[in-house]
């Protein structure tokens, strides 16, 4: 057959050699032979007698009570695992001998097995679990299983984890810790396979120290926690949160008086520009811009070599955890809004889905004392529990320890006042309300949140069932986007192609229900250049906002605007 292309050895448990699988790689595919040594002392060419031993086995007889054991299809993979520090293991000749072989010193060890990804590699997680769950021993000691799926691996085509460390490109330590993660979450994410015991994980309560609960913002947002801000497209979410990352970024108290802890911010911001959006707000809001963050995607190295940048979500564990490594002093994250940063795979109605992705994110606040906000939009039908106004499941505001509500104050004939006003709370007595309206600043007359004296009694419920309510479903929804586009060209003209995008992608509005709000408000359509695009501004606008690269928006200052008049267009 020619020289050898790999060699794996097997040994008992007094570390003598047992077996060797040996691998040719020929013209015509790979070719393994197995070689075994019998109970007289000779080798024979052929499979281990049984019960065959575990790879590696005198490593995991040195392991820990308690350690974490990963378990691959075939001895390759396993190496490949073990090259990153971890502790790995397989079963001798194929995956469908893993009956043949002694599982039992795995017995007290977390085991996190990693299928290929084809049907052969299902099949034999599935034949693992199994065997690891007859195991009849002391309940305390038995074996945790795990199964993992490795991201990015084509299913049905039996990539494993020698495929993903290549596609990962190489870097040992972003790998393990990616891993890690990945079975970190596992509960969460995946299936457990439940061992026949079922033991209770008792704490005594007297071992328990009482800790105070620390706070970003005193009574409203909690560190280490979840903070849900629920509110309708436009009402000013983007806004309290720019104001949140100034008042952090600063220390600066709050509005109520309370104290602010000075720290870093971390920013993922699926809707605004950075440039003519949050930047811009940030300066409104007298930021200190050096110590805020925008997380605006993770850079990876494709299967050439070259490094390029996907979008960041939540999933994205391991980035989220390099973040606040190198961020040691961040306080605050800002997630705006949650839908866009679920992932792909993960259905927002979901309960089940929504905790896999959320729980490990709060784990991993509690771990760095990071306060995290997630912004979400609300439903379009009333309920009289503002907190069932979240849109999506309701394991969002399950998994929150604050909810706060914004929204436009119901007595306020301008529609100009706004309400922040507390909903669920398990940390503290509900604060007060609190009322603010957007509008030019202190910092060149920049547009920013300007908080109103005054007390606010009226509670979310109340303020959520004294909204109007409309019984032509169209007409509200005519009048929400009547809205939303005035504010959305509050501060000037911008690009109609744009404003067709963000509707339809962000706020969900139809086409047709635009085109009717774009008549109520009586929105005008024109061209600064013709031939060029069409802009949509406000009537009787006098100022068309210049915009680099041929795009409008934001809180940029206001300049001299061209002799383009408008005109009538399907635009």
């Amino acid at each position: 057959m020619g020289k050898r292309s790999e060699y794996w050895t097997y040994h008992n448990a007094k570390g003598e050699a047992v077996g060797h699988v040996i691998r040719w790689n020929m013209p015509s595919g790979k070719t393994i032979r197995p070689i075994s040594r019998i109970a007289d002392g000779r080798w024979i060419i052929g499979g281990m007698p049984e019960p065959r031993p575990l790879y590696g086995l005198p490593e995991l007889l040195k392991a820990p009570p308690g350690s974490r054991v990963y378990v691959c299809e075939g001895e390759k993979a396993a190496d490949a695992v073990r090259a990153l520090g971890l502790i790995a293991t397989t079963s001798a000749h194929g995956s469908k001998s893993a009956s043949k072989t002694d599982w039992s010193p795995l017995i007290g060890h977390e085991v996190v097995i990693l299928p290929d990804a084809d049907d052969a590699g299902e099949r034999y997680a599935e034949d693992v679990a199994d065997l690891l769950g007859k195991l009849r021993h002391d309940p305390g000691a038995s074996p945790k299983v795990k199964i993992v799926h490795l991201p990015d691996l084509a299913q049905g085509e039996g990539g494993d984890m020698v495929d993903f460390v290549a596609m990962r490109g190489g870097d040992a330590e972003a790998i393990r810790a990616e891993v890690e993660d990945l079975a970190d979450i596992a509960e969460k994410i995946m299936r457990v396979l439940q061992v026949p015991y079922n033991a209770p994980r008792l704490i005594r309560m007297s071992d328990v120290d009482p800790a105070d609960i620390r706070w970003l913002w005193p009574g409203r947002i909690p560190l280490g926690r979840l903070t849900l801000l629920v509110g309708r497209p436009g009402d000013g979410k983007s806004f309290l949160t720019a104001y949140l990352a100034a008042n952090v970024s600063n220390g600066r108290d709050w509005i109520d008086g309370s104290p602010c802890p000075k720290g870093s911010v971390v920013l993922c911001s699926a809707e605004d520009d950075p440039a003519d959006t949050i930047a811009p707000r940030l300066i409104a809001h007298d930021a200190d811009r050096q110590r805020i963050h925008l997380l605006s995607g993770v850079m990876t190295r494709a299967e050439n070599g070259e490094e390029v940048e996907r979008v960041f979500t939540l999933a994205d564990l391991s980035t989220l955890r390099q973040t606040l490594e190198q961020l040691s002093d961040c306080k605050l994250i800002v997630v705006d809004p949650i839908g866009s940063y679920l992932g792909g795979h993960a259905d927002a109605h979901r309960d089940n889905e929504v905790r896999s992705i959320l729980a490990p994110v709060c784990h991993l606040a509690t771990q760095y004392g990071a306060a995290v906000v997630v912004v979400a939009h609300t439903r379009k039908a009333i309920a009289a529990n503002a907190d069932d106004m979240a849109m999506g499941s309701r394991a969002f505001t399950g998994l929150a320890r604050s909810v706060l509500h914004l929204m436009i104050d119901p007595d306020d004939m301008t529609k100009q006042r706004r309400l922040l006003l507390p909903g669920k709370n398990n940390l503290a007595e509900r604060p007060a309300g609190l009322a603010f309206d957007i509008g030019p600043g202190e910092v060149e007359g920049r547009a920013c949140i300007r908080w109103l004296d005054g007390e606010v009694t009226i509670t979310a419920d109340e303020a959520v069932n004294r909204e109007p309510q409309q019984d032509d479903e169209r007409r509200t929804e005519r009048d929400e986007a009547a809205e939303w586009l005035r504010r959305t060209l509050a501060n000037g003209p911008m690009l109609a192609s744009e404003i067709k995008e963000v509707a339809k992608e962000s706020e969900g509005i139809a086409s047709r229900t635009l085109d009717r709000a774009k008549k109520t408000v009586g929105v005008e359509a024109y061209r600064p250049e013709n031939p060029g695009p069409w802009y949509w501004r406000l009537p009787n606008t006098e100022a068309v906002r210049h915009a680099p690269k041929g795009t409008c928006g934001g809180d940029l200052a206001f300049c001299p605007g061209d002799s383009a008049s408008a005109v009538s267009s399907p635009e």
